[in-house]
């Protein structure tokens, strides 16, 4: 169970931070797996590890010159010498290889034999709204696990038992649930939200894959004008502990949305993203719909691949703009990363966002 809904399950966002698999002028160290997962009393041998001396060249050190470690061995248990991993109970560590005075690193996910994750912890929703709670279970054994959903009785939302498909019924909460599987269970909730103004707006995320995180915020989407005048949509919503933003998502479409729908998410590569957020070719001439998610420390950027998708389930007017709910999903492939298959995350999350009009963001 998380403390507060909009808690860090966990925050992995280091692994590979600075690892670039183009050449470099100082000497690094890359480890092949950077992300690999265990079962709780599982053993495994170390990933390989290549070492790049910064001017074209690279080797395999020799396993003597090699030391290992692990950020938490209460999780992670490794052999300095040989690197051999020991997986001691549920939860993420960083393996670390340190040779020729630099370092690799690796993301290590440990699981129960009967493991539970809610994807979506926190769900944002307007009345009336409907979402179905995405959760991961993984078992060992058969036969498959039975997994089932309750929540104390409440005004604000419903949840059918066998499918968890969460009804939004009147504003409140955040209301918890619970989501059962055989003997394990592990506790998300939701909040119902009726905006009246520009403020208010509140979404929840999670990223899975090479950085891990779990957490939420503000939000706010708007309509605004592209260098031709017509509306492109962006929506930008930020995790910002102590005031200070840690954490990005935006989607950016090049058409305003004005109904309810499903858009689709393409693709946008670093090349074409190379301003980031200014640049005047994706933002006020965007060649197609697009999205990131950005970490700030450590400094990750992932931009999306093709295949995700923007839903918005509801558009309502109120006396000084408009408020839209939905839900999104796409995969951001890490700059850092960006010719490794394990450098894409998975993003997802909900959302209930106030949408305003801004026809002179490009002019």
């Amino acid at each position: 169970m998380r403390s507060t809904p909009l808690a860090p399950l966990l925050c992995a966002l280091a692994v590979a931070a600075c690892q670039d698999l183009s050449s470099k002028p100082t000497p690094y160290m890359l480890l092949n797996p950077v992300l690999d997962s265990l079962v709780v009393g599982d053993q495994s041998p170390p990933p390989s590890v290549t070492y790049y001396d910064g001017q074209g060249g690279s080797l395999t050190p020799a396993p003597s010159e090699v030391t290992w470690s692990s950020t938490d061995t209460t999780i992670l248990a490794v052999n300095s010498t040989t690197g051999r991993m020991t997986a001691r109970q549920r939860g993420t560590a960083v393996i670390f290889a340190a040779s020729r005075g630099v370092q690799g690193i690796a993301l290590i996910v440990v699981s129960n034999t009967l493991d539970l994750t809610l994807l979506t912890d926190t769900i944002y929703l307007m009345p009336n709204d409907t979402f179905t709670v995405p959760v991961a279970v993984l078992k060992q054994t058969a036969p498959p696990p039975v997994v089932w959903y309750v929540a104390p009785t409440n005004a604000v939302f419903t949840v059918d038992s066998a499918t968890g498909l969460v009804t939004a019924v009147a504003t409140g909460g955040p209301i918890p649930y619970i989501v059962h599987a055989d003997t394990i269970a592990d506790t998300g909730a939701v909040s119902v939200l009726s905006l009246a103004d520009t403020t208010g707006g509140m979404f929840f995320f999670s990223v899975l894959g090479t950085a891990i995180t779990h957490v939420g915020g503000p939000i706010r989407a708007v309509n605004y004008s592209r260098s031709n005048g017509r509306l492109a949509f962006r929506l930008r919503g930020t995790y910002a502990p102590s005031g200070t933003t840690q954490q990005v998502v935006q989607i950016t479409l090049p058409d305003s949305v004005i109904r309810v729908g499903s858009y689709a998410i393409d693709s946008l590569s670093p090349a074409e993203a190379v301003l980031g957020f200014t640049q005047p070719a994706v933002i006020c001439d965007p060649p197609r719909a697009w999205a990131l998610w950005s970490a700030q420390t450590p400094s990750i950027t992932g931009y999306s691949r093709r295949g995700g998708r923007l839903g918005i389930t509801q558009l309502t007017t109120f006396a000084n703009g408009q408020a839209i709910s939905g839900r999104f999903f796409y995969l951001a492939q890490r700059t850092d990363l960006y010719s490794d298959p394990l450098g894409v995350l998975t993003v997802q999350g909900t959302f209930v966002a106030p949408l305003v009009t801004d026809r002179t963001a490009c002019k």
